[in-house]
C-alpha cells in the first residue's frame, strides 16, 4: 500500500481500492461504491488480459523451438538414400525393358 503525508505531516497509509470500496459501502455512499467496484473489476480484467497476452506471446515465440520434435526414424541415412536410388534405377530399367517388349510384340 502506498503511504501519504497528511496535513499534519504524519505519514498515513493510503487506503487500497478494496478498502475504499468497503468504506464507501459501509458509509452508504453507494454511487461512489459502484464506480469503485467497476474500476476494481476493470483493473483486474486488464491485468488478466495482459498476463494472457504475455503467456500467449511466450508460447508462440519462445516455445516454438521446443514444439518441433524430430523423429529420427523418419530421417534417412546416406545408405538408405543410396539404396533408394539403386531401387529407382532398377525400376526404370524394368520399365524400359517392358516398354521394349511391348514394342517388339506389337
Amino acid at each position: 500500500m502506498s503511504e501519504v503525508e497528511n496535513s499534519e505531516g504524519e505519514v498515513v497509509e493510503a487506503p487500497s481500492a478494496v478498502n475504499e470500496l468497503i468504506n464507501q459501502i459501509t458509509s452508504g455512499d453507494l454511487n461512489n461504491a459502484e464506480g469503485s467496484f467497476k474500476s476494481i473489476v476493470q483493473d483486474k480484467m486488464a491485468d488478466a488480459l495482459e498476463a494472457q497476452r504475455i503467456a500467449t506471446a511466450q508460447a508462440i515465440f519462445n516455445d516454438a523451438d521446443d514444439d518441433v520434435e524430430i523423429d529420427e526414424t523418419d530421417i534417412e541415412t546416406e545408405e538408405e538414400v543410396e539404396e533408394t536410388d539403386e531401387t529407382e534405377e532398377e525400376s526404370e530399367e524394368i520399365i524400359a525393358e517392358l516398354d521394349d517388349d511391348e514394342v517388339e510384340t506389337a
